[in-house]
């Protein structure tokens, strides 16, 4: 997905909000611009954000 202004002030937010990196506040932000329902990642520290359900691999049981 194309980082427009509105993904990039987005991820500012999310940065300052939850001291994310810069990959990750963009990753983020352009999930929620895409309308997802959840994040998929392996970094346990992102469960901090609260906007957009995060989804841990090491936490799936299968």
């Amino acid at each position: 997905m194309p980082i427009d202004d509105s993904i990039a002030k987005q991820a500012a937010k999310l940065r300052v909000r939850y001291n994310l990196s810069l990959a990750d506040a963009l990753q983020v932000a352009a999930a929620l611009a895409a309308g997802c329902d959840a994040f998929f990642t392996n970094d346990i520290a992102l469960k901090r954000v609260s906007e957009i359900k995060i989804l841990v691999i090491d936490e799936i049981v299968i």
